[in-house]
């Protein structure tokens, strides 16, 4: 038996068993197996973690064993496949193995069912390169606004923003399950927080990390399709186009032809109810410039992320950043079907945090969550190093009146801040140096800027989420949030130092 023989004769008997057709991935897992391809390969040719890969093909390997009832494992896959006993099971010689009916035709023909087309009444959840979900706080609201846009308003786009840190991607994935009704003890997780006695250790396996093999529970999903993927990579939209279309239609030839491809995505959107999250969408943008300027090659996205919103579907489009995105912007004001959700501070939920690692001064926690803006990330951090400096004593670690900024959480500032054009960090600068807010006739003045530059910058540091603006006195004026203003004015000093 050749590869392709294998495969078939290995898609036919999980197909026939479970009723389900294979994905892309669980495919490639088969292929690349039978062509002695290592884990660690296939996920770089997949985009998906090494993790995650070797979890599917467990599971693979699993399934095909239960079917035949011998052990299987990558190393034997093939050799007990083209053994002469499963092959004669699988062309009708012997058509029971553990109770199951395997096959009472030729390997070669292709199912009864079409393995190729997905029927509306599939559940398919798809989270890969999706993040474990390891703490989740609070969010209750954000949760119901977003589960409302997107089962009853039926809104086609929603962007979902806040600077690094905020939790959006965990926000998103803990969506998945509040918009199929996987709360709770029908999650298969069996309490309140939707995760029993034992946090999953990934949701990328999602396909049987809901409490049964679609991923489900006992619900009736509203969606047929639930997808994540980052564009933490920067993929070309043809990139993007063609692995959603390899989801749909894992067999069908794939155009390289934008346009056609584009029109093949529309008639699933159409056809299919889905849920698809773009993570990570800043980095289409290009660093150095303002913000919302598309790198180079990239302009095509801009068109994408416009059809989504204006052309007819019966699907959701999550999209996830850390700054605007021109186009949604625009067509908000238009009445689309189309949402913006800022994501702000945790406000007491971020107690919990404090909970977690153990500190003292309840009396204080308030202040501390203030101080960090009621970042979650930022809080972890920062409350890791009280309890390993400070013995968990916050009122001692607040004794001082300057922000104390942990390394970690510098590092991931600096990040921030190299996407920036370099007079938007002469504007983020000047704001930083000032004891109060700022106005833009101040900008312009400090900066010798004209107005319709400053404007430009002002604008886009708030595309960013950088600068929080609001009416004093029946003037507009510009702050800059403690943990940004304090960085910058360490970066100043240290600038000042080596002069």
């Amino acid at each position: 038996m050749d590869i392709q023989e294998v495969l078939r004769l290995a898609e036919e008997l999980i197909y026939e068993h479970t009723g389900e057709t294979l994905d892309y991935l669980q495919k490639t897992i088969l292929q690349r197996t039978l062509e002695n391809q290592t884990y660690k390969k296939i996920a770089g040719e997949t985009y998906a973690s090494e993790t995650h890969v070797r979890s599917i093909g467990s599971k693979l390997w699993k399934t095909l064993s239960e079917i035949l009832g011998e052990n299987i494992t990558k190393t034997n896959f093939r050799t007990i496949l083209e053994n002469a006993k499963i092959y004669n099971l699988a062309i009708g010689r012997d058509n029971v193995t553990n109770n199951f009916n395997i096959c009472t035709s030729n390997p070669r023909a292709s199912p009864t069912k079409n393995n190729s087309q997905q029927t509306p009444t599939q559940h398919i959840i798809d989270l890969d390169k999706a993040p474990e979900i390891i703490n989740f706080y609070g969010r209750t609201d954000e949760l119901s606004t977003l589960s409302k846009w997107i089962t009853s308003d039926r809104l086609r786009v929603i962007s979902l923003l806040g600077i690094s840190g905020m939790g959006k991607t965990t926000l998103s994935l803990r969506l998945i399950q509040e918009i199929n009704g996987l709360m709770g003890n029908q999650d298969g997780f069996g309490d309140q927080d939707g995760f029993g006695d034992q946090t999953p250790t990934n949701l990328n396996e999602g396909m049987n990390g809901f409490g049964n093999q679609n991923g489900f529970g006992d619900q009736t999903p509203t969606f047929n399709y639930i997808i994540y993927r980052t564009l933490r990579f920067s993929p070309t939209l043809t990139t993007t186009l063609t692995n959603l279309l390899q989801i749909f239609a894992p067999e069908t030839e794939i155009s390289d032809n934008i346009e056609t491809l584009l029109s093949q995505l529309q008639k699933y959107l159409e056809k299919y109810r889905c849920c698809i999250i773009f993570d990570d969408v800043q980095k289409l943008f290009a660093p150095g410039k303002l913000a919302g300027q598309y790198k180079s090659g990239y302009e095509d996205y801009r068109d994408f992320f416009q059809l989504l919103v204006t052309v007819s579907h019966q699907s959701c489009f999550l999209l996830i950043s850390r700054e605007k995105i021109p186009e949604i912007i625009k067509l908000e004001t238009e009445n689309y079907p189309v949402r913006t959700l800022i994501l702000g501070s945790l406000g007491n939920a971020a107690q919990e945090i404090c909970q977690k690692h153990q500190l003292a001064n309840r009396e204080s926690w308030e202040k501390l969550i203030n101080n960090y803006q009621g970042n979650p990330r930022w809080l972890d951090t920062t409350a890791t190093i009280i309890q390993e400096l400070f013995s968990g004593q916050v009122a001692e670690f607040l004794e001082d009146d300057t922000l104390i900024l942990p390394e970690p959480l510098e590092a991931e500032l600096e990040q921030q801040l190299q996407r920036l054009s370099p007079r938007e960090m002469k504007v983020l600068q000047e704001i930083a140096n000032q004891e109060k807010p700022v106005t833009i006739a101040e900008i312009i003045s400090q900066l010798k800027l004209s107005i319709q530059e400053s404007l430009n910058l002002v604008q886009s540091l708030k595309k960013r989420l950088l600068l929080n603006g609001k009416l004093e006195n029946n003037l507009t004026v510009f702050t800059l949030n403690p943990v940004w203003k304090q960085y910058l004015k360490n970066q100043l000093e240290e600038q000042s130092e080596y002069k």
